[in-house]
């Protein structure tokens, strides 16, 4: 538009200064030395016009074969885009024909025709390397997505599954924080952070992601507020040999997230204890096992109890309190009995228990205290039998490998984050592994 207004008023000022020049023609004298030339306006307009009629001519020229080079320029880069969109769906269909040549031959045309745009062929040359399996040039082809502004999420990621199959977590880690930091919504991003950070345990860092995703809306609060609270509790764990005020700071974070949660408030006590905190520790197990009695406690009243210097089944009477009718409470004042091998005691104690079908837990007490008391080979043989009809006990079983195990941690044994239960073994002949846990007094 603007070339042809700028065309049109040139011809207009030209169509102009020809009227001027003939219809107003004059004569122009000028003297050189002692000579006098006198010559008409016309003869020196004319040349001058003809000198603007040229230029305008050139210029025409000179736009019209710039548009018709910018055109063709154009068009050919139009049809090599065409071309190389082309290719690349050909590579597709012939990666999902498992045709990895002719994958690959598309993916050479692609670099042909978009030379100026990679992100389509390292695209297409990452999925042909992923189903043939060939890792080592799939790390250079993910390392070069990741310096790409278009396919740098991809990247990352490729690089963080890379990393993963090779089991170098560090790296994993790295590659994966990056693309969390560029788009923390990615589907199961944080969850394989979790996961890495469970292998490596940077539990740092846990805290740090969970804040964000929680700030993201990406994970729920029971979710934020469980990973925080383990967050917690592993760095108390680590800290628990060389700073044990510090440790205790970390334990009380982590309960304030998870209140009333028994492998917390089990370190908890140690905690105290090993602190020389008696007193705290013999409050706060009181007050806990009113809350919520629970037999991963055992352990720890056991422990206060020798460093109290007074027998267990004093400090279960403190304890237990209010609740001793509770059968976990009369079930622990019958284990304290048997440790001060106290035998009248705790069969009196185990009496209101033994009903028609006593729980399994029950029944080997029982066999200990024939153990212990009488020695009666038959008795103890007759409850061990009974044992094997009776309800289990509650046990730590991983809800992903369904296996069970004696104490809870962050990672299952079967390596699985936060992925423990509290509830009865599935199967109901694993009497054996319950009898091994009872006798080694867990």
């Amino acid at each position: 538009m603007f070339r042809i207004l700028s065309i049109t008023v040139q011809t207009s000022i030209i169509l102009i200064l020809v009227l001027v020049v003939f219809n107003n023609s004059f004569i122009i004298s000028f003297e050189i030395k002692d000579f006098i030339y006198s010559v008409s306006s016309t003869y020196i307009f004319i040349p001058l016009l003809i000198f603007f009629v040229l230029i305008f001519l050139l210029q025409t020229f000179y736009f019209k074969t710039k548009f018709s080079f910018s055109k063709f320029i154009a068009i050919k880069k139009l049809q090599n885009k065409e071309k190389g969109y082309n290719a690349f769906v050909s590579g597709i269909i012939a990666l999902a024909n498992k045709d990895y040549k002719r994958a690959i031959l598309e993916s050479k045309k692609i670099s042909n025709h978009l030379d100026d745009n990679p992100s389509l062929v390292l695209l297409l040359k990452s999925e042909i390397f992923k189903v043939e399996k060939k890792y080592d040039e799939l790390s250079v082809v993910y390392e070069n997505m990741s310096k790409n502004k278009h396919t740098e999420n991809l990247g990352y990621r490729g690089m963080m599954e890379q990393y993963l199959r090779a089991q170098d977590y560090h790296h994993a880690f790295i590659y994966g924080e990056r693309l969390f930091n560029n788009n923390p919504f990615i589907e199961k991003i944080y969850d394989t952070l979790v996961s890495i950070i469970a292998k490596t345990n940077n539990w740092q860092q846990l805290l740090i992601i969970s804040d964000r995703a929680f700030s993201k809306k990406i994970i729920d609060k029971k979710v934020y507020e469980e990973n925080k609270s383990i967050g917690f509790f592993e760095i108390a764990k680590i800290k628990q040999l060389s700073e044990i005020e510090e440790s205790l700071k970390y334990m009380q974070k982590a309960l304030k997230f998870r209140k009333n949660f028994p492998p917390y408030i089990k370190l908890y006590i140690n905690l105290l204890i090993q602190n020389k905190n008696y007193n705290l520790a013999k409050k706060s197990i009181k007050k806990a096992w009113n809350e919520l009695p629970n037999a991963e406690y055992k352990e720890s009243i056991l422990s206060l109890a020798a460093h109290l210097e007074i027998e267990m089944s004093e400090l279960v009477k403190y304890i237990a309190g209010a609740s001793y009718k509770n059968e976990e409470s009369i079930i622990l004042m019958v284990e304290a009995f048997v440790e001060s091998k106290k035998w009248d005691d705790a069969r009196n104690q185990i009496k209101d228990l033994l009903d028609v079908r006593p729980k399994k837990e029950v029944c080997l007490l029982m066999a200990k205290i024939e153990e212990g008391d009488s020695g009666d080979v038959q008795k103890i043989n007759a409850w061990t039998q009974r044992a094997k009809d009776g309800a289990a006990n509650n046990i730590w079983i991983c809800t992903i490998s369904k296996k069970s195990q004696q104490t809870w941690s962050s990672v299952s044994e079967a390596g699985y984050f936060n992925s423990l239960e509290w509830r009865q073994p599935i199967m109901l002949d694993s009497l054996e592994i319950y009898e091994g846990l009872k006798i080694n007094g867990n």
